[in-house]
């Protein structure tokens, strides 16, 4: 009997030890002496305060937002208008540049066609040409 007396003594001796070192490392980092009782109505209060702080900071931002987005939008909506103006204003010089082009070509030609004339000797008249602005 001396044996599972042992066997059952140092299990026991060991949970004992443990409860304590337990019970010792517990009151070390929690305390003996909690002070005050914690005002939970303080806490509460505080709490809904901040949280109403929150909120309403929130709904601020949501407004910003807004606003922001609101201007965003009308900034993209003026610049595709000024695309669409600059677009039609480009085609506009490319025609006007394409009719100089096709000018030039025809006074080209009237300016050889009258070399060659005088080149030659020609005596014949003067081709007619029609002046652009007169």
């Amino acid at each position: 009997m001396d044996g599972k007396r042992k066997s059952f003594a140092a299990p026991l001796a060991l949970a004992v030890v443990l409860f304590l070192a337990g019970l010792i490392f517990g009151f070390y980092i929690w305390g003996v002496d909690r002070g005050d009782q914690v005002d939970y109505k303080q806490t509460l209060r505080e709490t809904i305060d901040y949280i109403a702080t929150i909120e309403h900071r929130n709904e601020n931002l949501r407004e910003r937002v807004a606003a922001l987005e609101t201007e965003v939008a009308v900034a993209r909506e003026q610049r595709a208008e000024g695309a669409e103006q600059r677009t039609g204003e480009i085609a506009s010089l490319k025609q006007q540049i394409q009719n100089l082009k096709n000018e030039n070509q025809e006074l080209k030609s009237a300016l050889q066609s009258l070399t060659q004339q005088q080149d030659t000797g020609g005596t014949g008249p003067a081709p007619q040409q029609d002046r652009p602005g007169g």
